[in-house]
């Protein structure tokens, strides 16, 4: 088995065989259905098939294998509105996002996000793993409509190491998948498990939005009498607005306009104060980590660093504080 920072053993990928082809234009259409329209461009032919995709859909996230049996060039145009993580499981390609050109090989991939340029190519050993996130999965579960990402990914930083290891771990358990894909409840919480890991390993900015002052209509109350009764379950967007009784952008959109945070923003927030209310509680037998996992922190280290630029003490510190003043 390799060193590398990610790998996943083909043969647990096979199961999931979406096609085989010795036809490029055959190739090209099977492609097109799962990820978009693109260009090939073959290089030296080679005897046996052309190519070979292992493809899995839950919900609103997909992620499968994909290969040739030569050099192909690859003119995707600019995404829909998905974002693309491209890594390699052997071989690798040179290739171009947006005006961004790299290599993908065993210590890095991209990511490319909606309407972005990409094009490449890819040598005839490489095998990609790639992971398709739709847009509306990014703003169901952290409220961002725009987030623009660092397209190189860097598979030696600590900080997606939880990451890789999910990817892991979900393409190696067929049983896992099954699961998800016979209870979309279960989808949801993989699907929101893999995007909020991916955002905390992975640089990247949301768009800036606008303060104000006016006065706060009803849809944005409902919405934050709703977040802070139930601000540490797992909330979608979709919740949120359901609640409030208005279409997923109309919150957005009151969302932007009054509060200057998006209400996923604010589900962080009273995350944090509900932690912090829980921590100075705690009786001996518990620890930071159980209390993070119950108010919906799935990252440890992301909940300890906002943590401490909000209330400047570490979790574990306010935990012995209020153990002391209680004893």
């Amino acid at each position: 088995m390799l060193s590398a920072p990610f790998y996943i053993e083909p043969a647990a990928l096979r199961r999931y065989r979406y096609f085989e082809s010795n036809d490029v234009d055959d190739t090209r259409q099977r492609i097109a259905a799962v990820l978009q329209p693109h260009r090939l461009t073959p290089g030296p032919a080679q005897r046996g098939r052309t190519a070979y995709m292992n493809h899995v859909r839950l919900g609103q996230l997909a992620f499968g294998s994909l290969g040739y049996s030569g050099r192909m060039g690859v003119e995707a145009g600019e995404l829909g509105d998905y974002y693309l993580v491209i890594l390699s499981l052997s071989g690798y390609a040179d290739v171009s996002v947006g005006s961004r050109r790299t290599i993908i090989g065993q210590s890095q991939g991209v990511v490319i996000g909606p309407h972005t340029p990409f094009s490449g190519t890819f040598s005839g050993d490489c095998e990609q793993f790639f992971v398709r996130i739709e847009k509306d999965a990014i703003l169901s579960h952290t409220g961002y409509e725009h987030l623009q990402m660092e397209p190189t990914i860097d598979l030696s930083r600590p900080q997606l190491a939880p990451w890789l290891a999910q990817l892991r771990m979900l393409a190696s358990s067929p049983e896992t998948v099954a699961l998800a894909q016979r209870d979309p409840r279960v989808a949801v919480e993989i699907e929101r498990l893999l995007v909020t890991l991916f955002l905390a390993g992975q640089p990247h900015k949301s768009q800036a939005r606008p303060p104000s002052s006016l006065l706060v209509p009803r849809v944005v109350r409902r919405a934050e009498s709703y977040i802070a009764e139930h601000a540490t379950e797992a909330l979608r967007l979709s919740d949120i607005a359901d609640a409030a009784g208005v279409p997923v952008r109309t919150l957005l959109h009151s969302f932007r306009r009054f509060r200057d945070v998006s209400p996923m923003q604010l589900v962080r927030e009273a995350r944090i104060e509900r932690s912090r209310t829980l921590l100075m509680q705690a009786s001996e037998t518990e620890r930071v980590a159980d209390i993070a996992l119950n108010c919906g922190f799935v990252n440890l280290g992301r909940f300890a660093s906002a943590y401490r630029e909000r209330f400047g003490e570490s979790p574990s510190e306010t935990l012995r504080n209020g153990r002391q003043r209680a004893s």
